[in-house]
């Protein structure tokens, strides 16, 4: 969510700035400092349209960046509605500086959920999840690598052997994952109406309710939740 939030900021600056430099070239404009001809008259109005043309740029990524930042808490009021007996943990910091965006602890077993925000036709090609044709390179790996160090605090604070889920959800409505298995390289994928679902219909490894307790306890002892 920080991410968002930065980029508009980083936005609202830019969009100061240009109102700035739009207002001081129409107060002190291009042909009263060099001359009133045509060609300094047709510079004027050409910075004119270019500062224009940037600020609805902006305001067009913005107006993105504020529909990515509506989808993600939506998907995170969606996984927080899960049955009673399933906990969840937002922003869960792990080992080498790791950050897993959701963890749920619950009678299925324990996930960890990283949310994307992309949107379109997500497939695969044998070795990565590709968007239109783009390589989302990485993504399996960086979750996976996630699980495993949850899984290895858990068991240095526990003394036993626990298995993380790690999914990789799609926050954005219009991802489409029709020709994306449910399981990719040991990674289940899945889509904003379907990540509930999976994780309470899929006994990934199933746990006691005070084991459930525990762990969640922990996490939270532990400070691992920011």
């Amino acid at each position: 969510m920080f991410k968002y939030t930065q980029k508009l900021f980083s936005n609202f600056i830019i969009s100061l700035v240009l109102i700035g430099v739009a207002l001081a070239n129409w107060q002190w404009p291009l042909y009263g400092w060099f001359g009133d001809t045509a060609v300094y008259r047709f510079i004027w109005l050409g910075i004119f349209f270019v500062i224009l043309d940037i600020f609805i740029e902006v305001i067009l990524y913005s107006a993105k960046e504020i529909r990515l930042i509506t989808e993600t808490m939506g998907f995170s009021k969606d996984v927080h509605k899960l049955s009673d007996g399933f906990h969840v943990a937002t922003k869960v910091s792990l080992s080498n500086n790791l950050k897993a965006d959701l963890v749920v602890v619950g009678s299925s077993g324990v996930w960890l959920i990283d949310v994307k925000d992309n949107d379109g036709k997500i497939e695969f090609n044998g070795d990565d999840l590709v968007q239109d044709g783009l390589v989302l390179k990485g993504f399996a790996t960086k979750v996976l690598e996630k699980s495993y160090s949850l899984a290895d605090f858990l068991k240095k604070k526990l003394n036993r052997d626990f298995r993380v889920a790690p999914v990789i959800a799609f926050s954005s409505p219009r991802a489409n994952l029709d020709l994306v298995p449910k399981m990719v390289k040991g990674v289940y994928v899945s889509s904003r109406q379907n990540t509930v679902s999976l994780v309470e219909n899929t006994d990934f490894q199933i746990i006691d309710k005070n084991t459930i307790e525990e762990i969640y306890g922990l996490i939270k002892n532990n400070k691992l939740i920011k």
